[in-house]
């Protein structure tokens, strides 16, 4: 399984999603900030979710897909 870094991936509504955004997954409804964004070999996009009570966890992994952008990172 080849993962590689990429800048952007889009989310279920198919808006950007950038590192430092605030998502909502849609299966088990948590809010997050991506901490990064990646592309498997197959073209999948993920990204790395830390949920906001615990910001200093390694984050997991989600289908950028099953996720839904609720805020942009401030610039």
């Amino acid at each position: 399984m080849a993962v590689r870094k990429i800048a952007k991936a889009k989310d279920v509504d198919g808006r950007s999603l950038e590192k430092g955004d605030t998502v909502a997954t849609l299966l088990d409804n948590v809010t997050a900030k991506i901490a990064d964004v990646a592309v498997e070999s197959d073209d999948t996009a993920f990204v790395c979710l830390r949920p906001a009570h615990r910001p200093f966890s390694k984050g997991v992994w989600h289908p950028a897909d099953q996720v839904q952008r609720i805020g942009r990172a401030k610039k």
